[in-house]
């Protein structure tokens, strides 16, 4: 059974790897099973961590990075329960290199906040990963208007 501490050092190394586009070492912190939950993208933003089928986070990032080569984030905050319940305050930012989700480039660089909520089990691995962020913002700062 890993203790709060070790708990909170996994998280610490999701982001670390993450920061460090290793996106195959982030996603080998998660359960087989373990699912995500990108609040600001409906349905579209969930499903497994990892896999070969369907939407995962490590094709998410992956895509954000083919978008945003530059990407990176600064993690300000990780606070951990003794049932392995993570909060991460964390600024994720980058430059506009290519089109994601349909959004065309203007070339510009965005940094917004986010809130991650992760559950790391007693094995020490991450089952579960929701994210909240200000899309408003984040169009804003591409340059990018819905409507």
């Amino acid at each position: 059974m890993k203790t709060s501490e070790e708990r909170k050092e996994i998280a610490a190394n999701f982001f670390k790897a993450y920061k460090n586009q290793n996106i195959e070492r982030a996603a080998s912190l998660a359960s087989e099973n373990g699912t995500f939950r990108y609040i600001p993208l409906g349905e579209n933003g969930k499903g497994k961590i990892k896999g070969d089928e369907g939407t995962t986070w490590a094709g998410i990032a992956s895509a954000l990075i083919a978008s945003f080569p530059d990407l990176s984030n600064d993690v300000k905050n990780i606070s951990i329960d003794d049932q392995g319940n993570a909060v991460v305050q964390v600024f994720i930012g980058g430059t506009q290199e290519k089109e994601i989700l349909g959004i065309p480039s203007k070339g510009k660089y965005y940094n917004v906040e986010h809130l991650f909520l992760l559950n790391i089990n007693n094995e020490g691995l991450i089952e579960e990963i929701t994210s909240y962020w200000d899309n408003w913002d984040w169009f804003q700062q591409i340059g990018y208007n819905p409507s």
